[in-house]
């Protein structure tokens, strides 16, 4: 087979990738930031005047997740259309007196050897009235593997993964404000490359919201 009907092949083969993007977060996260501030600074004694409280909670407990079995290669002009998605928020109720700060994760992560690549692909971004903005991007090409490797173990063998922080800036919240965020994943194409290897790979993981009054 010559090196264009290979890539032609390749093109129009569907990606056996089984991805399950579970939305999982404590909904209705209450903190006292008199009680927070003071254990942080060693001070068993708290100031009522200066009590705070923060009333988060998100969707991601009800958000659709990703269930694909058949994830295809998508060229770079397509993936704002076309790549598997979770939207979710997350809100600051009215009950907040003070700000909020959260970090989001990619955690139980499960990722099969041939998907250590720069080709998978991930983005979050925020939805605003004019449009989206990006928050973060990445790749799984250096992702931190957190099992131990067999002598044994198939090429496409399933492994285990540490924690992805999705964003390296913290993201704040005020109270009584809603952000829509949303997750992309996706296998992108390259043209000039045989990505033959991407295919029968497994990804799983879980989306994770790490929330603290801000001071």
């Amino acid at each position: 087979m010559n090196e264009n009907n290979e890539k032609k092949v390749m093109k129009n083969q569907a990606i056996k990738i089984g991805i399950l993007v579970v939305a999982i977060v404590v909904l209705g996260v209450s903190l006292s930031y008199a009680y927070y501030s003071a254990n942080k600074s060693g001070n068993s004694q708290i100031d009522e005047t200066t009590a705070g409280r923060l009333d988060l909670s998100s969707t991601l407990t009800t958000a659709s997740a990703i269930n694909n079995a058949k994830l295809q290669l998508l060229d770079a002009s397509n993936v704002v259309a076309e790549a598997e998605k979770v939207e979710f928020s997350v809100t600051s109720a009215d009950t907040s007196t003070v700000n909020g700060k959260y970090y989001i994760y990619l955690t139980d992560i499960q990722l099969s050897k041939n998907l250590y690549s720069k080709y998978f692909k991930w983005q979050l971004v925020r939805i605003t009235s004019n449009g989206e903005s990006e928050i973060a991007n990445g790749n799984f090409e250096n992702a931190t593997r957190s099992d131990t490797p067999s002598e044994i173990e198939e090429e496409k063998a399933v492994t285990s993964v540490e924690d992805i922080t999705l964003n390296s800036t913290v993201l704040t919240i005020a109270p009584n404000t809603t952000d829509q965020l949303l997750f992309r994943l996706w296998l992108e194409n390259d043209p000039d490359n045989n990505q033959i290897e991407l295919t029968e790979g497994t990804f799983r993981g879980k989306l994770k919201i790490e929330a603290t009054p801000s001071h």
